[in-house]
C-alpha cells in the first residue's frame, strides 16, 4: 500500500498529503476573509484543521488575532515555512481531544 492509500485517521490526516496541498488549494475568495473577519468583531479566532495557513494567514493579515489547531506536523510545518507562518499560535493534536487555551469570538472550519 504507497502512502496516499493508507487509511485517513487522525494519525494520518495532512501528512500524505502536506506536500502538494498549497497547490491543490492554491486560491481562496478574498470575500471568505472578509467575512471572517467581520464575524470576529474584533476578537480571536481559531481555525479547526488549520492545515498550512491557507486561510489563517491571510486573516491574521486583516488584522484578526488568529489560532490554529491541527493534527498534522507536516502541514504545520508548511505553515512554518510561509512568511508570517511563525507568529501564528498553533496547537498540535485531534481537534475531538485537544482544547485550545483561552475564549474566542470566532471559532471556524474553512
Amino acid at each position: 500500500m504507497t502512502e496516499r492509500m493508507k487509511p485517513y485517521t487522525a494519525e494520518t490526516y495532512g501528512e500524505s498529503i502536506a506536500d502538494v496541498y498549497d497547490e491543490w488549494h492554491e486560491d481562496y475568495d478574498r470575500a471568505a476573509i472578509t467575512l471572517l473577519a467581520e464575524l470576529a468583531q474584533g476578537g480571536r479566532a481559531l481555525e479547526l484543521g488549520f492545515g498550512t495557513g491557507r486561510i489563517a494567514l491571510p486573516l491574521a493579515a486583516a488584522g484578526v488575532e488568529v489560532y490554529g489547531l491541527d493534527a498534522s506536523p507536516s502541514m504545520l510545518a508548511r505553515l512554518l515555512a510561509k512568511p508570517g507562518g511563525d507568529r501564528v499560535p498553533v496547537t498540535i493534536g485531534d481537534i475531538a481531544e485537544v482544547g485550545v487555551a483561552g475564549e474566542f469570538a470566532l471559532v471556524y472550519v474553512v
